[in-house]
């Protein structure tokens, strides 16, 4: 089956889920196209134009996220997408504990495919737009692109301090029959399932390195220093935060609900913090109850293999796209191998 939306699916979603009727009527989809991290090969995204009627120009939107049925997995320790079942339920948990203008969804199962659909944002698509492309073009001012800084440092510590877990691992409908207490043992059995997967696909990478470097770090704990399994969204980019920008006034307008590997684990993981913390995004993390998240070389180390893990993630989504990204994983990984051959551990 197509992963597709049509005007006339998403008239039908839109006038079945109890939109405002002020604002109801479907005047243009958009497909949502990038290669960004948070990129999942079996999803799509449309962002929605929606007015008051069909003969005037669209006043607000919504995303609506598209996905083939899954079967919900009853283990967090393979690695594998979260369902758009589970990533609703997560936006809830963000909703509920942070103020990260990201609203509770509604989930549509009813049909041979499923969807996923925000509340309405007052703003037509044509008045926001994603933050990599504010940042690449330049339209942002210094004192804008700090302002941004810190409020997204300020809803990633909202996000690390306010949503918790019990268990580490990839999220779940229900608990796991057997929860993991470790972040170490989670992360590093993820790891190598991931290192199998591209294994199995012959991708020419230091595997053989790789795996005797994360026999050293197991070695010497370093992954044990996690005490509390926070939401870490680990894909999010700026390209997933979309903005609204008229004249000196800048602000986040909407986010793109797409949590689709997000993982209850270390908030070092986060993509944000794959080149370090701007001053202003460190200010905002705090101010919205971070921690400090590197203090030590073997901190320095961690990070390593994490950007490590997120270019193994990036790496199987793409499975032989030969795009950019699937470019930029291949020597991510090469580079962190190399870097983590003389890595302290301790």
């Amino acid at each position: 089956m197509t992963l597709s939306l049509s005007l006339a699916d998403a008239q039908r979603l839109i006038s079945a889920h109890g939109f405002d009727a002020a604002y109801s009527n479907v005047v243009k989809i958009t497909e949502v196209v990038n290669d960004a991290f948070s990129y999942t090969r079996d999803r799509k995204a449309y962002v929605v134009d929606l007015s008051a009627s069909k003969e005037v120009a669209p006043t607000h939107s919504c995303f609506i996220s598209v996905s083939l049925p899954s079967s919900p997995p009853n283990t967090s320790n393979s690695y594998h997408p979260n369902s758009l079942q589970v990533i609703g339920q997560l936006i809830s948990l963000i909703h509920k504990h942070t103020a990260i203008p990201i609203a509770d969804p509604s989930l549509d199962t009813s049909g041979e495919l499923w969807y996923l659909l925000t509340p309405i944002h007052p703003l037509p698509s044509s008045a926001i737009i994603p933050l990599s492309h504010a940042r690449n073009k330049g339209l942002l001012s210094a004192q804008q692109s700090v302002l941004l800084d810190l409020t997204l440092g300020k809803f990633l510590g909202q996000l690390h301090s306010g949503v918790m877990n019990e268990w580490y691992g990839l999220p779940l409908l229900g608990e796991p029959p057997e929860p993991s207490y470790s972040w170490q043992e989670t992360f590093t059995s993820t790891l190598e399932a991931l290192l199998a997967e591209a294994e199995s696909k012959s991708c020419e990478l230091p595997f053989e390195d790789i795996r005797r470097y994360l026999s050293r770090a197991i070695a010497f704990f370093l992954f044990d220093d996690v005490e509390v399994p926070s939401l870490v969204w680990f894909t999010g980019s700026d390209d997933d935060i979309y903005i609204s920008l008229n004249g000196a006034d800048v602000s986040i307008a909407a986010i793109l609900p797409n949590v689709a590997h997000a993982i209850w684990g270390d908030p070092l993981l986060e993509s944000f913090f794959m080149s370090g913390m701007s001053e202003a995004l460190l200010e905002g993390y705090k101010d919205g109850g971070g921690e400090t998240l590197v203090v030590f070389s073997r901190q320095k180390t961690k990070r390593l293999w994490y950007t490590l893990f997120l270019a193994l993630v990036v790496l199987t989504e793409r499975n032989g796209s030969a795009s950019s990204r699937e470019q930029w994983a291949k020597e991510t990984i090469m580079q962190c191998a190399d870097s983590l051959k003389d890595a302290p551990c301790h």
